[in-house]
């Protein structure tokens, strides 16, 4: 576990120590059976490599089958100060990769300047690029060029590492940074996973044969300063408001079928990106046919828009499933410099009020977002659906600690600090519209089977949109049905706070059965003009959790209290 995971996650445990122990009190509430769990989501065994198929998610401790290491030995070295360049390196892997019979490992010393590719490989022998023992390899990039993207791909997007059509890659301990466009011809991207099965003219050779595309391990690599510089054009209007200024740090995009398996066993863990300038891209994504993949242990910091992305329904009829996105450290993530998301008024891109969530499923089924610190970020953690009449489901959200700082101003520079573990402070603090949303955005769009429990949300933003409209920690909207939030901590900004209401629904579920209950609501506001009291319905507003009990017409918070959790509520949640 990283440092600022630890220690966000220790807070989070001690706040937890709030409530009263099973020997002070005996449950006596009952908790309803989640609309899922975690046996939704089954692991590999510690040390188990990943099978075909299997239905599993890579174990984060072994995700390969081994401890994520450094190599000790290498099958050639490229070293830059000798004359290798990315060029010698792209040429040797072609020539040798779907000749491999066991693992093949690809050292490399120095600095290089051009986009590695592994592109086409259908071998399962694993092919790992990694730095020489005992030196570094950076990959220092400069402007995207065509010859960079392979023609294969669904997209225009450009990987300053990029893994097309292939299975059984590992890119371990590399850094990749300073790839950059201005316009909205190509989209970089630090590291770039993508696979295409949507026709037999644009089948990946991973599928040749029957096969799948699987083992993609990206680990331990650092990605920087991957930008597409267009949406800082605040006085030409193309840049503004569109979807055509994209970037990604780290992204995964699978343009599946029903005729071939879906990309598979794909784990992103121990990375760092920031520094990132990505448009109406996200800083990570995955996206389309993928299922049974692992994000762990990564650090997300100082972008400007999504942290964090799983996707349905942007790629045919698929949905991103069966991923455990666990111990990630995401912060500073604000879209207020950011053009692609502003408005052309006649003569310059107005910044509009960030949206950005610093973990956020849009479209994905069956996402676990496990043991994550968010702070400081547009939005919290997001659960919705953009796309008209589709639907996400069975989404479990545990074990998180959510927390935004009041914030200095409406505007940029907004300080407030870094998480626990992180020295130094935010720039980006106090434009949290809320901590813990759960929506269906698109018309018509569906969002059901949600279960969130033992989390930590703490929203004390002051400063997003106009205060009239109030900031919630949780909300809960759009057409939705069968959602359990239990045994969760929520917090506003205390007595004199009046903008964050702790509890909100915008609309009334659908349908189904939904419980809220047995939550510790902390730091309410006690002022009569706060917005929207502390607990709201549609037309409704408490300021006392009591006032909420009795009025909310759903039996919702019957057994929850306020400053510690009820000593009749279960002190272990079913998981």
């Amino acid at each position: 576990m990283r440092a600022a995971a630890a220690v966000a996650l220790g807070m989070l445990a001690g706040l937890l120590a709030l409530a009263p122990s099973a020997a002070q009190a005996a449950s006596t509430v009952t908790q309803p059976t989640p609309p899922v769990s975690a046996s939704s989501f089954p692991q590999e065994p510690t040390g188990a490599a990943p099978v075909d198929g299997d239905g599993l998610i890579p174990n984060p401790e072994t995700p390969t089958g081994s401890a994520i290491a450094a190599p000790d030995s290498c099958t050639v070295t490229f070293t830059s100060a000798s004359g290798a360049t990315s060029a010698t390196v792209n040429t040797w892997i072609s020539q040798h990769e779907n000749g491999l019979t066991s693992t093949a490992v690809v050292c490399l010393s120095g600095t290089f300047t051009s986009p590695l590719h592994v592109w086409a490989k259908s071998s399962t022998a694993l092919l790992e690029l990694a730095p020489a023992p005992g030196s570094t390899a950076t990959l220092d990039l400069g402007s995207v060029k065509a010859a960079d993207i392979d023609p294969n791909q669904f997209w225009s997007d450009a990987g300053g590492m990029s893994i097309v059509d292939s299975r059984s890659v590992e890119v371990y301990g590399l850094t990749i940074e300073n790839y950059t466009t201005d316009g909205t011809t190509f989209s970089p991207a630090g590291i770039y996973v993508t696979v295409r099965s949507d026709d037999t003219e644009h089948l990946s050779a991973c599928f040749a044969g029957g096969g799948s595309c699987s083992d993609i391990y990206i680990l331990d690599d650092t990605v920087r300063h991957i930008t597409n510089t267009a949406d800082e054009t605040f006085r030409t209007a193309k840049p503004c408001a569109t979807p055509d200024v994209a970037a990604y740090g780290i992204a995964v995009i699978a343009a599946g079928s029903s005729t071939s398996p879906a990309l598979q066993h794909v784990v992103v863990e121990g990375d760092t990106v920031s520094g990132t300038r990505t448009g109406e891209s996200e800083t990570t994504t995955f996206n389309g046919d993928l299922e049974d993949f692992l994000v762990a242990d990564n650090t997300i910091d100082n972008v400007d828009n999504i942290g964090i992305d799983t996707i349905g329904w942007e790629v045919g009829s698929s949905q991103a499933n069966h991923a455990h996105i666990y111990d990630n450290v995401v912060y500073n993530v604000d879209t207020l410099s950011n053009g692609a998301y502003g408005t052309w008024n006649g003569s310059t891109c107005v910044s509009q009020p960030e949206n950005a969530a610093g973990i956020y499923d849009d479209g994905g089924s069956y996402i676990w977002i496990d043991g994550n610190t968010v702070w400081n970020t547009d939005q919290g953690i997001n659960l919705d659906v953009e796309t008209k009449g589709k639907s996400t489901g069975h989404l479990l959200v545990s074990g998180n600690t959510v927390h935004d700082d009041p914030g200095t101003s409406s505007a940029d520079p907004s300080d407030g600090p870094n998480p626990p573990g992180t020295s130094g402070s935010s720039t980006v603090a106090g434009h949290d519209l809320v901590a813990f949303y759960v929506d269906a955005f698109g018309s018509g769009a569906r969002i059901s089977d949600v279960y969130a429990h033992d989390n930590v949300f703490q929203n004390e933003s002051q400063y997003f949109l106009d205060p009239s409209d109030g900031m919630p920690t949780v909300d809960v909207g759009g057409i939705w049905s069968d959602v359990e939030l239990w045994h969760n901590t929520v917090e506003g900004e205390g007595a004199t706070d009046l903008y964050n209401p702790l509890m909100e629904v915008d609309e009334l579920p659908a349908a189904g059965t939904s419980v809220i209950n047995c939550n510790d609501y902390g730091d309410l506001s006690t002022s009569a003009s706060t917005v929207n009291g502390n607990f709201a319905l549609p037309s409704t507003s408490w300021l006392k959790l009591s006032g909420w009990q009795s009025g909310n017409g759903h039996g919702w918070d019957t057994d929850s209290a306020v400053g510690a959790f009820s000593t009749a509520c279960p002190t272990t949640s079913a998981p």
